[in-house]
């Protein structure tokens, strides 16, 4: 479980009682310090970004929506329906212009026992549909410039520049360029 400093933040209601029930001397867990509005948007949050905008029929709509949850998505990205993008780690994903994210995608940026990485889409890249892309070292997983991925394939380690992969897990078979 990752601890927190506990002079870096101000003392809240919950971790005053995290104090008081655990005897121990570590500091209260990060979510100890969240504010009662973070603890009441997060779900609403989550719902809107795992729940409504992956049925919106339009694309221009779809993307500005998961700007507004605070997804980090470039200029003329096109982001197909029901894509999952890991709404634990919205500060974590990152997708650069021109970007092509077809139908069905699932982006992960955690998982168990395993720490919360970063997902970087580079510029032109394109993801065929129903891949899983899973960011899964700390180095995160980095998809390259003009770099495409193959329909229905598992991308656990990085992709580099010009790069076509495919297959589960993804292997490269030619640079495009």
């Amino acid at each position: 479980m990752e601890r927190i400093d506990c002079r870096s933040h101000k003392e809240t209601l919950f971790s005053w009682i995290w104090r008081k029930t655990h005897k121990e001397n570590l500091s209260p867990p990060y979510y100890c310090y969240y504010s009662l509005f973070t603890i009441a948007s997060k779900p609403i949050r989550k719902w809107f970004s795992a729940v409504l905008i992956p049925t919106i029929p339009f694309s221009n709509l779809r993307v500005q929506c998961y700007r507004w949850c605070g997804y980090k998505i470039g200029k003329n990205t096109f982001i197909g329906m029901r894509c999952y993008l890991d709404d634990m780690c919205y500060d974590m994903i990152e997708i650069g212009n021109n970007v092509t994210i077809s139908y069905g995608v699932f982006f992960a940026c955690h998982g168990r026992k395993q720490g919360h990485n970063k997902l970087l889409i580079k510029d032109g890249a394109y993801i065929g549909m129903n891949s899983s892309l899973i960011a899964r070292s700390d180095e995160g997983l980095i998809i390259g410039e003009n770099s495409v991925v193959g329909a229905c394939s598992l991308v656990n380690k990085s992709v580099a520049d010009d790069s076509v992969v495919v297959g589960i897990p993804a292997k490269e078979i030619s640079k495009s360029k």
